[in-house]
């Protein structure tokens, strides 16, 4: 089964850069990654996007960040916190796949 992990994130979004340096870049959760296949979506919304707006109003979000994993028995995701730990990513990876 096939796991996918969606990142929307900005350049101007200091809560996306904390998650980014303390926990999606961590040696940790890269190596969870690769070794479980899952495929990373990262959408940049450091520039106005409508595609990405509408998207986010489809979870009654208005901000970023926005994570969520995806899998086939979740297609609608499980959308994460908006500050990451390695727990979440763990826990909630165990829920999707």
């Amino acid at each position: 089964m096939k796991l996918f992990f969606l990142d929307i994130t900005a350049d101007w979004c200091i809560t996306c850069k904390f998650n980014k340096i303390n926990v999606l870049n961590s040696k940790t959760i890269s190596d969870f990654f690769d070794s479980q296949e899952v495929t990373l979506i990262k959408a940049d919304w450091t520039q106005p996007n409508e595609k990405i707006n509408k998207f986010l109003k489809k979870y009654n979000k208005f901000g970023i960040p926005f994570n969520a994993f995806y899998s086939s028995k979740f297609p609608e995701g499980i959308v994460m916190n908006e500050i990451l730990t390695e727990k979440q990513i763990f826990e909630t990876y165990n829920k999707v796949k």
